[in-house]
């Protein structure tokens, strides 16, 4: 089981986000961030692989890169969730509470489950 923290909007559409480490993030970085809505975040993040990859042509020196990359991917998986809360919160989604689930899918129905029945 995992733990989740579960946001609403006012139109009634909910989200669940995983505590702790994000693996989505760690693999797919700039792809999950865009997913997520964090347009920002993943535009920066694809200029600062373009300038990598820049660097990287110009100087000859492939390490940087792969090294760049990886301490990226690392900082997207211990950030990557927290980074999603904020977003959700600034676009207007308030924190409900926390529970244990399998999925966020799962997380989601649970508290749903418990708060029609207070």
């Amino acid at each position: 089981m995992k733990q989740f923290t579960i946001y609403t909007n006012p139109q009634g559409t909910y989200e669940a986000v995983k505590q702790g480490w994000s693996w989505p993030a760690f693999f797919f970085d700039a792809i999950w961030a865009l997913v997520k809505k964090m347009y920002a975040l993943g535009g920066i993040l694809i200029a600062i692989y373009i300038i990598l990859a820049v660097i990287e042509e110009l100087a000859g020196i492939n390490l940087l890169g792969f090294i760049g990359e990886v301490i990226i991917s690392i900082v997207f998986g211990i950030k990557g969730n927290e980074w999603r809360e904020n977003n959700l919160t600034s676009r207007g989604y308030e924190y409900k509470g926390a529970v244990n689930a399998s999925t966020p899918e799962g997380a989601i129905a649970l508290y749903m489950k418990e708060s029609d029945s207070k």
